[in-house]
């Protein structure tokens, strides 16, 4: 149940966030509306079939649990949670690695952090990763082209198209 929960949330924060965040774009998204998330940033380095994630605490964090899963065929074969129960400390980082087999074309690699965090309570950062080059097909999939804050054209698609 909770992967299905999980792969709801990565597909309704891509839809939201426009277009993926690359390995080489390791600052943190800008803040705007929406629901607060996790004072922690999220990066990684993809190369082939794995990636390595690394995961920076910007305040002092418990009962952390780091899930990473696969979007658009992407599947994660290695553990698909690295880090369960744990605590951080202000400006401490978890780094581990990742490897998957990517779904056809473009594909994602999303990550997921929860925990409870100093001055915030309990709180969830979700992150994607791009991983492949988009196919025809992808390219030209359906949805609905809207323009967010500061003229950035988001497509907006359904799960599962």
């Amino acid at each position: 149940m909770i992967p299905h929960l999980l792969a709801a949330a990565v597909a309704l924060t891509l839809a939201a966030a426009g277009p993926p965040k690359s390995a080489a774009d390791g600052a943190p998204a800008a803040r705007g509306r929406g629901k607060p998330s996790a004072p922690a940033s999220v990066d990684a380095q993809v190369t082939g079939g794995a990636a390595r994630v690394t995961v920076r605490f910007d305040s002092d964090a418990s009962d952390v649990r780091i899930d990473v899963h696969g979007a658009s065929g992407l599947s994660v074969t290695s553990e698909a949670t690295p880090v369960e129960h744990a605590r951080f400390a202000r400006g401490e980082a978890a780094t581990f690695d990742v490897a998957f087999t990517p779904g056809p074309g473009r594909s994602q690699l999303a990550v997921a952090v929860v925990g409870k965090f100093r001055g915030v309570g309990k709180r969830t950062r979700i992150v994607s990763f791009a991983v492949g080059a988009p196919t025809p097909e992808q390219r030209k999939a359906g949805g609905t082209v809207v323009e967010g804050p500061g003229a950035e054209r988001i497509k907006v698609v359904a799960p599962g198209h």
